[in-house]
């Protein structure tokens, strides 16, 4: 037998009572996965499997390791939020958020109400099931969103309305059009489709009232069993539906999210990147969220249903025939977001997460309507580090040296003398500086692109050539509407998997008004929150004169929707 290899050590949960515990993260000598261990002193052993692939793991740790820089503090960004308190029953208990968090948030989240119009079994929130409504005011949703639009210096750019079912209250366009006031620069709306499948008219009015993105619930395609295992009921027809509503009302940000279980759903996973692909004109591409197990299971249920991105990925490169390429951390794309937003003088933020949160990376649908990896067209390492000495530069204030392929740029026209590049000058415009220093980035990325000739040709190119040229959010959004479709995956924790490291590098926090002093907004990493908090939480916030619709109730209206949605 081969001596196990320790990777690191963490704080973990025990899963029977929720205290924190110390782990290990090692690779197990008879199967080969990295595994995690730990041992509660009053429930004794626990093992969970974190992957079957140790080596592209540890690639992955070093990578983002090695593309973070030393030189400075944004692989630990600095904001400051109202919520902020101290430590005082240890991380995660005190989240509000805590100090101990090290990473500012990308995306705000709301759980706009608990209410549903389905009974899933697989559901981090649902009234039908716990007895009791949750539902925050609409001044309530508004005093969250202020709260992280108040943050400093990295306010997120993102909100994310979900629930329970967010479509079921009736001022949701009204909430979306008030977050783009407060300036959020995305809104995305989380939501299993049934409304929009429903009707096309509501479909246009969240378009009008400006969503972004709709992250549509999408676990299957033409396979009505599974739907019924995971969903209750066959929603294949209706998620077609949506589908043809969001093309009709010009809605192009949808991005399909499956839920994957072990021996449920994992046999559709390339059913649904072939969908994906044969409606790119809308779809902008597949998260993946491998399940969150939830409840007392022994370790054999435990590996019977998890699936980890680990096994996503092998399933993701089989079905395209190993030509997605690299699986990159999202944590690698760090600088080249606060890049992106200060090229386009918006507030910098970051996707500075954990490595094991995720991984995110583009595929191409070519003209033979052929899947390529975006490693065919760019050298993706070569981006990704020449975009970081570039970000690394603007955080320090340098000015490039006119040397090699910059030496020829006239700079004139943005203002600057020449004999003032190779040192910061004072007096130099902000809106100078940036016009360098995009001309710098495209100047040096142009050695990135493999074939560059085909930018007359190749939709893709042209795509990539318009956000070089221009590079902002909106290009970057531009750049999936070709295509393109991003494919990547989010693995949120549970008791079993729970890793202290990964929490206090969450990028999407849940906002809500604090029981004990609605004047105060609790803002709690996403993991923890459906964790550890939710409960309590809800609890403490939930409408007593309201009661949840039975589920038998629920059951009878989704089969009436669905009789009136044809196939």
């Amino acid at each position: 037998m081969t001596e196990e290899e320790i990777i690191r050590t963490t704080t973990s949960l025990c899963p029977e009572c929720l205290q924190q515990i110390p782990a290990e993260l090692y690779v197990d000598s008879e199967t080969g996965w990295v595994m995690m261990r730990k041992t509660c002193k009053s429930h004794g052993d626990f093992k969970d499997k974190i992957s079957i692939n140790p080596d592209e793991y540890k690639w992955a740790a070093e990578f983002t390791e090695e593309i973070g820089s030393k030189k400075n503090n944004t692989s630990k960004p600095e904001f400051i939020s109202s919520g902020i308190k101290p430590t005082k029953n240890g991380c995660p208990y005190d989240c509000g958020i805590c100090e101990n968090h090290k990473t500012a948030p990308c995306i705000c989240l709301i759980d706009v109400t608990n209410r549903c119009n389905l009974t899933c079994p697989i559901c981090f929130a649902n009234a039908s099931a716990k007895g009791y409504v949750v539902e925050p005011t609409f001044d309530e949703i508004v005093q969250i969103m202020r709260h992280f639009r108040s943050m400093k210096p990295y306010a997120p750019p993102m909100l994310q309305v979900a629930g329970g079912e967010p479509t079921v209250r009736e001022d949701l366009p009204e909430i979306l059009k008030k977050a783009k006031e407060l300036g959020f620069i995305e809104t995305m709306v989380s939501t299993n489709g049934v409304r929009m499948g429903k009707s096309l008219e509501y479909t246009r009015k969240l378009q009008e009232a400006g969503v972004d993105a709709i992250y549509l619930q999408f676990d299957a395609t033409d396979d009505p069993e599974t739907w019924k295992k995971i969903r209750g009921v066959n929603l294949w027809p209706l998620k077609k539906k949506v589908i043809e509503h969001c093309r009709e009302v010009g809605q192009y940000g949808v991005m399909l999210v499956p839920t994957v279980a072990r021996g449920v759903n994992d046999h559709q996973v390339g059913n649904i990147l072939d969908f994906a692909k044969d409606n790119a004109d809308v779809v902008s591409g597949v998260v993946f969220q491998p399940v969150s197990l939830c409840g007392r299971i022994s370790f054999e249920e435990l590996m019977d249903l998890r699936y980890t991105t680990s096994d996503l990925k092998v399933a993701i490169n089989k079905h395209m025939n190993g030509k997605f390429g690299k699986f990159y951390p999202l944590a690698t794309t760090g600088k080249f977001t606060k890049l992106l937003a200060w090229f386009d003088s918006k507030p910098e933020w970051a996707m500075l997460s954990h490595k094991d949160c995720g991984f995110a990376s583009i595929v191409v649908v070519n003209e033979n309507d052929e899947w390529e990896g975006i490693d065919n067209y760019f050298d993706v390492e070569g981006l990704i580090r020449w975009t970081n000495k570039v970000y690394d530069m603007v955080y320090n204030k340098e000015v490039p040296k006119p040397t090699g392929f910059f030496k020829g740029l006239n700079l004139s026209k943005f203002g600057i003398i020449v004999e003032t590049i190779g040192k910061f000058v004072d007096e130099l415009s902000d809106v100078g500086y940036r016009q360098i220093m995009k001309a710098y980035y495209f100047a040096g990325l142009t050695r990135y692109i493999k074939n560059p000739q085909k930018i007359l040709t190749n939709k893709t190119y042209q795509s990539f050539a318009k956000l070089v040229f221009a590079p902002s959010l909106e290009s970057a959004g531009t750049f999936l509407h070709t295509k393109n479709l991003m494919i990547g995956a989010m693995h949120f924790q549970d008791a079993y998997n729970f890793d202290l490291e990964r929490v206090q590098r969450c990028l999407v926090h849940y906002g809500i008004i604090d029981p004990d002093d609605r004047s105060k907004v609790l803002e709690i990493p996403f993991c923890a929150y459906n964790t550890i908090h939710r409960e309590n939480y809800e609890r403490k916030l939930a409408l007593k004169d309201e009661e949840a619709e039975k589920p038998e109730v629920i059951q009878s209206k989704i089969e009436s929707i669905l009789d009136s949605v044809e196939d």
